[in-house]
């Protein structure tokens, strides 16, 4: 019975991870943008915890892995798209508006690849479908603090859909990516994980809110540069 009940922990977590992501659909549909950017972030928190807790309570599982993928997808790919969607709406966008779903397409295709993809256990290929989700939450704040900046991507219709097609492309696009998760092994395996976190604390502390698409492009285009330099030595 406490085995039963033990097993069914993680899930609990990663079922709010999806309750999380609903909510945030509602309440991106009433246009309460920040609101729902907390709710994905919150998720975030939750999305870590379940995996954690699995490992500490040796009860991973398939069906775990399974929901986690599918709570992944509504929080991180649906949520976040009909933000996107709801932005272009506000600011009198025409047909390229109708961009937004190719991001909740690739979420879609990007999480079921992750699944069966054993190259990506210890790092990633494309970018994560939770950072995408993070980093498109983060101009809900971003709309309020830069409107300008936010403006001259949502309110123009070509770079509109220049966004959407890049940060959807960019999570099936074969790029090895650091994971941000750390395991065992020594402190020098991770140094691009700790060069990450300084220059997200550098930033954050000076840009707040719009540090997060800094981040984005700075994790993404970083790790180009590395993989080209490694390869290049080979």
């Amino acid at each position: 019975m406490f085995n039963a009940i033990k097993k069914q922990i993680p899930n609990l977590f990663t079922l709010g991870n999806l309750s999380c992501g609903v909510f945030a659909i509602i309440l991106i549909s009433d246009s309460q943008f920040e609101k729902a950017a907390w709710l994905i972030l919150l998720a975030t928190l939750l999305d870590f915890c379940d995996g954690l807790i699995a490992r500490f309570l040796k009860v991973s599982s398939e069906q775990g892995k399974q929901l986690d993928s599918l709570s992944d997808l509504v929080t991180f790919g649906v949520a976040p798209a009909i933000m996107l969607y709801v932005f272009g709406i506000h600011n009198h966008l025409g047909y390229e508006k109708f961009a937004f779903i190719l991001l909740a397409a690739l979420s879609s295709y990007r999480l079921a690849k992750y699944n069966l993809d054993t190259r990506q256990t210890t790092s990633f290929i494309g970018v994560p479908t939770p950072i995408t989700g993070i980093m498109v939450a983060s101009w809900a704040f971003i709309r309020v603090s830069h409107p300008a900046v936010f403006e001259s991507i949502f309110a123009n219709g070509l770079n509109f859909v220049l966004f959407c097609v890049t940060i959807s492309i960019l999570l099936v696009l074969e790029i090895p990516l650091p994971a941000l998760k750390l395991k065992k092994g020594k402190l020098k395996d991770y140094w691009q994980q700790i060069m990450l976190l300084s220059f997200t604390i550098i930033t954050v502390s000076i840009f707040h809110w719009f540090a997060v698409p800094i981040i984005y492009c700075f994790y993404v285009l970083s790790s180009v540069i590395i993989n080209f330099a490694t390869n290049k030595k080979k």
